[in-house]
């Protein structure tokens, strides 16, 4: 049994896994700690801890708990057997959220020989593996990276919380920002997925992320998981502690 722990820009999440399947999601905030010392006392068959990203305040507070002296601790850092090739300048530079999103998709999806995986959060992320190759991808700011970058540049701006537009076409400030910055995400969501899938036959895509529930209702023929990083991070802490 093992706990994952991915270190998010927003918020902390923690999945105990059992094999392949994920018995107990959790989220750590700042400003709504979960009684660790629970997890453990539930899940006392846990012997293997994944911190992937820092969080030297949980990591503290998890230590202090431990007292099974057997429990096993990895960092992303220690890990140094990919299960896939990987096509990229610098791989110390390629977020172990990307490596594990697309590793997640390329084993719960085996049926496509292609994937491409979209995670929606503070940044938006495109990857794409093909023949079992991670081949690169894009980055391009998310929802509240692009409210908060139109109040930064323009004074006149408020620096607004996101709330999905009921309308296309907004009837005030507050409605045209809002509409124009998600329905911007959402054209190039579409245009992505429209270019990619001309690229690649046998396309997989994949969306994943905090704030890929906002898309749900609108974008067509995808597969949205929320755990796709969490298994494919699963998978390589198994692959790496054979």
């Amino acid at each position: 049994m093992k706990l994952i722990i991915d270190v998010g820009n927003t918020n902390t999440k923690l999945a105990v896994v059992e094999k392949k399947n994920i018995l107990k999601r959790y989220i750590y905030r700042s400003n709504l700690k979960i009684d660790l010392s629970l997890i453990f006392s539930k899940f006392q068959k846990i012997k293997y801890i994944f911190f992937c990203g820092k969080n030297k305040i949980l990591e503290k507070h998890i230590y202090s708990i431990i007292k099974d002296k057997s429990v096993r601790i990895f960092y992303w850092e220690s890990i140094s057997k990919f299960m896939i090739g990987i096509e990229y300048d610098k791989i110390d530079s390629l977020g172990y959220d990307r490596i594990g999103g697309s590793i997640g998709a390329l084993f719960t999806f085996p049926n496509f020989k292609n994937h491409l995986i979209i995670d929606i959060g503070t940044c938006i992320t495109y990857d794409i593996v093909a023949d079992n190759i991670y081949k690169g991808g894009q980055i391009s700011p998310g929802i509240n990276l692009r409210l908060k970058s139109l109040s930064d540049v323009n004074s006149k701006l408020p620096n607004l919380k996101f709330q999905e537009p009921n309308n296309f076409l907004g009837k005030s400030t507050f409605e045209s920002i809002q509409s124009g910055v998600f329905f911007g995400i959402y054209d190039e969501i579409e245009s992505r997925i429209l270019f990619y899938n001309n690229k690649f036959k046998n396309l997989n895509t994949v969306i994943t992320g905090g704030d890929s529930i906002f898309f749900k209702k609108r974008i067509k023929n995808v597969n949205f998981d929320d755990d796709i990083l969490m298994k494919g991070l699963n998978l390589l802490l198994e692959y790496n502690v054979k």
